[in-house]
């Protein structure tokens, strides 16, 4: 479905006309007052959209019914109206069984104004609550009423996928906090940005992240209560029959299907979490190294030769032709300076120094298994964080094709590098929780399209058709 399809064309209009300023704050208020009234009276929006237009200038549209000259502030209220009811942010309708006239948000209008609203009032989201949210949710499904389940890994997917759109969201916003440093020229500004909009974001959100430390408290638990869901076959069972009463799925397949990727979301997401806060980690510190550095120099620039030669260059660079000629000619005859006219092969060439090679003993290799093992541990935790359970899960389920419950090495067919990982994390995961496969282990081995794979067969779990 298009977006169009589903809004006027002119929906946006208010926001990009001469009034905008004027309709947000219309917006706004109409918002507020949804927030609280289940019955937004005309008249109460009206008295309420003139305590904004005083003193304020309001341009008529090209379509608004009204002299100019003859205008109230009552008239400009109804103006503002009409215009949302036109461009189909509202509709006008009678409260049933009285001659009250009120106003209705249309459906789509009402996510709008809630995010207008978020812009306006600069709103800073809390994440350690939606991490205990989830693991609470589950915990209390698993242990006091398990016909619930469903509901509570829906809610839990709600709440990771918030999660890591906000966390994002937090990280993309320090990156632009980094932007404004470079662009920002005005040593007090600065000082207004880091102290002020920064700090502010910082003890809201990224202090409580490292003290609180909800996100690394609940991350294991919240995985090992979802390996046990995927591991429990009767509650598996019970989530699919409730799945199926609530959505009114054809099958149990489609029920199932939909259950798992939730959870395979979640589990995913809590196998990257780490990392994404330890990025918001090393983002944090290279603006507030950035911000100090930036600040030092705008307060000590014009106090040194360093300083005032690159005002003078910076200078030099926005102006025009002309002027760059000007300045020029004043810098050559006060501050001995070149210009640069051209470059050639040889203006980057340094001459190499020769030094003498001296014959020495070659220092010894300490062979420590240790290090080995690490690194072979850190490979497979990438190989993991890239290759998620949902992707093993999805290639071994697209091995048993035509109803087949059991496939051999000679049948897989291996089509390149990301295959053969995969096949490869499908033997080492085999015993994984919830993992509905198991692998025979031959003698030998097969080539397939020039890779070497173990003689060995993939068996698809048979699941009870009734559990007790």
């Amino acid at each position: 479905m298009k977006l169009f399809d589903v809004v006027p064309g002119n929906f946006f209009s208010v926001l990009s006309s001469g009034n905008r300023e004027i309709y947000f704050d219309a917006l706004m208020i109409l918002h507020e007052m949804f927030k609280f009234e289940l019955n937004i009276r005309v008249d109460d929006y009206i008295s309420s959209l003139i305590s904004i237009l005083e003193d304020r200038a309001f341009e008529l549209e090209e379509d608004d019914e009204a002299q100019e000259g003859g205008l109230t502030l009552s008239g400009k209220a109804r103006l503002i109206l009409n215009r949302f009811v036109k461009t189909g942010w509202v509709d006008k309708e009678f409260l049933d069984g009285s001659f009250i006239e009120i106003i209705t948000p249309r459906s789509y209008a009402i996510p709008i104004m809630k995010i207008l609203s978020d812009f306006g009032n600069n709103s800073l989201q809390e994440y350690n609550s939606l991490v205990f949210a989830t693991f609470s949710g589950l915990k209390q499904a698993k242990t006091e009423n398990e016909s619930h389940m469903y509901e509570a890994v829906l809610s839990a997917r709600a709440n990771t996928e918030q999660l890591q759109y906000a966390l994002r969201t937090l990280y993309h916003g320090i990156r632009g906090f980094l932007r404004g440093i470079v662009e920002q020229q005005d040593v007090n500004l600065l000082l207004q940005d880091h102290f002020g909009e920064y700090k502010k974001m910082s003890d809201r959100i990224y202090h409580p992240i490292k003290t609180m430390d909800s996100v690394h408290r609940y991350m294991g638990p919240i995985q090992s209560l979802l390996t046990d869901i995927l591991a429990d076959e009767s509650l598996m069972k019970t989530m699919r029959d409730r799945a199926i009463n609530i959505k009114k799925y054809d099958d149990e397949a489609e029920a199932d299907e939909e259950i798992i990727k939730a959870i395979d979301y979640i589990l995913d997401a809590y196998q990257t979490v780490g990392d994404l806060v330890s990025e918001i980690d090393r983002k944090h510190s290279t603006y507030t190294k950035s911000s100090i550095e930036k600040i030092q120099y705008l307060m000590t620039a014009d106090q040194t030769i360093k300083g005032k030669l690159a005002e003078l260059l910076k200078t030099y660079a926005s102006m025009t032709d002309d002027k760059r000629d000007q300045l020029a000619d004043i810098m050559e005859k006060t501050i001995r300076v070149n210009r640069q006219e051209f470059f050639d092969s040889q203006s980057l060439y340094h001459k190499n120094v020769k030094s003498r090679r001296v014959e020495r003993t070659p220092l010894a290799v300490d062979l420590d298994d240790s290090f080995t093992d690490l690194a072979e541990g850190y490979l497979l935790e990438q190989i993991k964080n890239r290759y998620s359970a949902a992707k093993v899960r999805a290639f071994v389920d697209s091995l048993f094709i035509n109803g087949v419950s059991r496939i051999e090495t000679k049948d897989i067919q291996i089509s390149g590098d990301s295959d053969f990982i995969l096949l490869i994390l499908a033997v080492i995961r085999q015993n994984d929780r919830g993992m509905p496969y198991t692998v025979e282990i031959g003698e030998g081995r097969i080539q397939q399209n020039g890779y070497a794979i173990p003689n060995m067969a993939i068996i698809k779990k048979e699941v009870p058709s009734n559990v007790e």
